[in-house]
């Protein structure tokens, strides 16, 4: 209940407000970063879950544009990895905040390459470095305030699940 929650309210927030805040180069992708945090919190399975759920939301809502479902196909990548790349004993702020890096540029990568894999003439080649490095930027923007929170609500909510 709580994964479902954290994810819609960063869709809203992500297409009502961040979307619409006219910022240079790409939108600040807070819907990531909450994949991020609650893998982290949860685990691999739940953050490969909670990623392809969020995918799939973020996918359909409008104004959708593309193949459906690369999204989530990249998100619950995303989940996953998180989730089980960094031992619970090794979490600095330095290597959460890189995480939350590596991942928001990753998936603005991840996303441009798919979409000009599945024949999609949108992709401008000579702005995909300057999304990965701005979406990376307000990934790093976001995480201070994102992950704490939801470890915060996780650790609330659910005591006996969070890792």
């Amino acid at each position: 209940m709580i994964c479902a929650t954290v994810i819609v309210l960063a869709v809203m927030l992500q297409l009502t407000l961040l979307s619409r805040l006219g910022l240079p180069g790409a939108t600040p992708d807070l819907v990531v970063v909450c994949v991020v945090a609650l893998a982290l919190a949860y685990g691999p399975l739940t953050g490969a879950v909670v990623g392809f759920a969020a995918g799939l939301v973020l996918g359909f809502t409008p104004p959708a544009g593309g193949v459906i479902g690369i999204q989530a196909l990249i998100f619950l990548v995303i989940g996953f990895l998180t989730g089980a790349v960094i031992d619970p004993r090794d979490r600095t702020v330095p290597v959460l905040m890189g995480l939350v890096g590596l991942s928001t540029g990753a998936a603005t990568l991840a996303y441009a390459v798919l979409i000009a894999g599945f024949g999609g003439k949108q992709v401008a080649w000579d702005a995909v470095p300057a999304l990965v490095l701005t979406s990376s930027l307000y990934g790093l923007i976001l995480a201070p305030v994102v992950l704490p929170t939801i470890s915060w609500l996780v650790r609330r909510v659910t005591p006996e699940i969070a890792i």
